[in-house]
């Protein structure tokens, strides 16, 4: 077979985006993607403006033509109907969230059984009506989605999330040796879902030992938070603010115990696993996690996580407690949670599934629903 007949039998995938910025759970499909043998076809436009729609689209049109199979990233809820409109080719839909549930139930924007609340629940139930396939980042949510919105199981193609494995590897902290505080790490923007309040008030249980808790991310919130922690005399807690992402990997790096969420007792929280736990596990560092079923697909209690209870502070005490007393365990956790990463998790290992689905559904063996 000549080069140009081998390169005619490459799958082309039309990779589409339409976000005001670069989102972790995209780049880490594309990194996936892109170590396996697919032309990787990108349509990605990244900005605030509203015009990025448009752009994005005009885009597609030039881009599906040369497709064999189209990939719509987090987030294209808003286009997605037109660009079912606009291709008959199989879309692979990344719905990562539930808009209804996020704005509705987590965010409190509306109320469910609003107008707005009822517009969003029949968008996301027509988005994976009107998808090929759906991906979501664990098999909890997979699950919540089928249930909630009526759609087959099979449909789904649950896809963890991982992080970027050039950024995110273990790498020599540059602490103080002689330290003999116990630095823990947070990194988020404080939205519900992420249950800050239960680190700030665990934080106050633990404030007789020697930890200290970094928190990076920028928001209202974790303004009022840092305020209300001068107010009272927090000292254990300092805030870095916005921070870059190879900042945010030397921050891991430096620290003893890592808080990798999601702490909440939304119901969302249940069905998730935070995307910043795939990068402290990377690094070969001890996490205190939420203990849900998402993460239970992949993590056991004291074998790769300590799992504490979520919506509780004093749970999550009680982790860092023993986890501050105990380095061998801290150690052992650490150790056995980057295994499952660097044999499980790396982008080209989790986009497996999804270059089979792929391969099925341009060849005509993908199973109807």
């Amino acid at each position: 077979m000549s080069k140009a007949e081998n390169n005619s039998n490459i799958l082309k995938v039309c990779f589409f985006q339409a976000y005001y910025t670069n989102y972790i759970r995209s780049q880490t499909l594309y990194e996936g993607l892109s170590k396996h043998n697919l032309e990787i076809l990108p349509c990605i436009v990244n900005e605030k403006s509203w015009k990025r729609y448009f752009k994005a689209i005009l885009c597609f049109i030039k881009q599906m033509k040369r497709s064999d199979v189209v990939i719509t990233n987090f987030r294209c809820w808003e286009i997605l109907p037109i660009l079912r409109l606009l291709t008959k080719k199989p879309i692979f839909y990344d719905a990562h969230i539930s808009i209804w549930q996020s704005l509705c139930e987590e965010r409190q924007k509306c109320k469910l059984d609003s107008m707005l609340g009822k517009l969003l629940f029949w968008m996301d139930a027509f988005n994976c009506r009107i998808s090929d396939r759906i991906l979501i980042d664990t098999k909890a949510h997979a699950d919540y989605f089928s249930t909630t919105f009526s759609i087959p199981r099979n449909k789904f193609l649950p896809i963890y999330i991982s992080c970027e494995s050039s950024l995110f590897n273990p790498i020599e902290s540059t602490r103080n040796a002689s330290s003999t505080e116990t630095r823990l790490f947070w990194a988020g923007s404080g939205i519900p879902l992420q249950g800050l309040e239960v680190i700030v008030e665990a934080m106050k249980l633990v404030s007789d030992l020697q930890v200290h808790l970094v928190v990076a991310g920028s928001s209202p919130i974790l303004d009022k938070v840092k305020q209300k922690s001068i107010d009272e005399h927090m000292d254990n807690i300092s805030f870095l603010g916005r921070i870059p992402r190879e900042q945010v990997a030397m921050e891991i790096s430096n620290s003893d115990i890592c808080l990798g969420g999601h702490y909440s007792k939304i119901n969302k929280a249940k069905n998730v696993i935070a995307g910043k736990l795939f990068e402290m596990i990377a690094m070969k560092k001890p996490v205190i996690a939420g203990d849900s079923k998402a993460v239970r697909e992949l993590f056991t209690h004291k074998k790769e996580l300590f799992l504490c209870e979520m919506g509780s502070p004093t749970s999550l005490a009680q982790a860092i407690s023993e986890l501050h007393r105990s380095p061998e365990l801290r150690k052992a956790l650490a150790e056995s949670a980057y295994d499952i990463y660097h044999n499980k998790l790396l982008p080209e290992q989790l986009v497996v599934p999804l270059v089979e689905s792929i391969r099925k559904f341009v060849t005509g063996a993908a199973n109807p629903f």
